[in-house]
């Protein structure tokens, strides 16, 4: 009898396992992110022409991944709304999209360029980044010269068919081992001619710039972010200081526990219950079968 069920839960375990493995093979990290939350800290609003109809879900990040990919790493960063009105070769206009890293030891707690006005939790200091345009993608190293042409030329950017998702695949010799890696994930709005590329916000919302930071100077001009399970983006981009001119801080976001784990030990769970429940059964059923 105990035998019997003991067979039973080790099948369940190995059919758990399986699905596990053949389900979420290759992805690394996932996230969601609140729609409607492109606001920055709570009070930025978007520029008032027209090249940004339909004045909402461009710069709204929704869904990130992470996957391996043979020789490569896939990234994907699905938003509301994916439009191309200045013709980009990668076939989105408007967004300017950046991963900072942290996977190795060293790095830095400054962002590579000035012009996001954040800088990076103690714990987490950054050793990759990953930028991205409709037009440009660039790999760097914290220690590489800030001149420095790490533009990758092969064509690697796509919109996936559905008009939403923006995917991005890199070489993981460019990145090195991210299984436990941790990210900072920054949406902001392409300017060509601005500091690290992002359009500026200022007080008042105006042709080609966004309203709502009262200090342009201190303030962020990250239109959103990804945060950790229980924060708040409000209170992340809320937390620079315009006294002490102190950038806002970010929080990375990355795997806890390796989703594999996660639902090797939920289906687990699941297993020991079906396997006392077969039990009871068969226990039940021979009882009734001598009687």
């Amino acid at each position: 009898m105990r035998r019997l069920t003991y067979i039973s839960l080790i099948l369940i375990l190995m059919l758990a396992i399986s699905m596990v493995a053949s389900g979420e093979e290759g992805i690394i990290f996932e996230m969601r992110d609140p729609v409607g939350d492109e606001y920055g800290p709570g009070s930025y609003t978007y520029p008032k022409s027209e090249q940004f109809a339909p004045y909402e879900g461009l710069f709204d990040l929704v869904h990130y991944k992470v996957e391996e990919d043979g020789d490569n790493y896939n990234f994907y960063f699905k938003f509301v709304e994916i439009t191309n009105p200045w013709h980009a070769p990668y076939g989105f206009s408007h967004q300017l999209i950046q991963v900072y890293i942290d996977n190795d030891e060293g790095g830095s707690l400054e962002t590579f360029k000035p012009g996001a006005n954040v800088r990076f939790e103690k714990s987490h200091p950054w050793n990759k980044l990953i930028k991205l345009t409709g037009w440009t993608l660039e790999v760097f190293d914290y220690r590489d010269d800030v001149k420095a042409n790490k533009r990758l030329t092969e064509n690697k950017v796509e919109v996936l068919a559905e008009g939403k998702t923006i995917k991005v695949s890199i070489p993981r010799a460019k990145l090195g081992d991210l299984e436990k890696a941790k990210y900072y994930v920054l949406i902001g709005s392409l300017d060509g001619f601005a500091y690290d590329n992002y359009r500026e916000v200022v007080q008042e919302a105006q042709g080609w710039k966004f309203g709502g930071n009262n200090n342009p100077d201190i303030m962020p001009h990250v239109i959103d972010i990804l945060v950790p399970q229980g924060m708040d983006q409000k209170d992340i981009l809320g937390s620079y200081n315009l006294e002490t001119g102190e950038f806002a801080t970010l929080r990375a976001v990355g795997p806890e526990l390796g989703l594999h784990w996660k639902f090797i030990i939920i289906f687990g769970f699941l297993a020991l219950l079906v396997a006392s429940l077969i039990g009871a059964v068969v226990k039940f059923l021979f009882k009734n079968f001598d009687n």
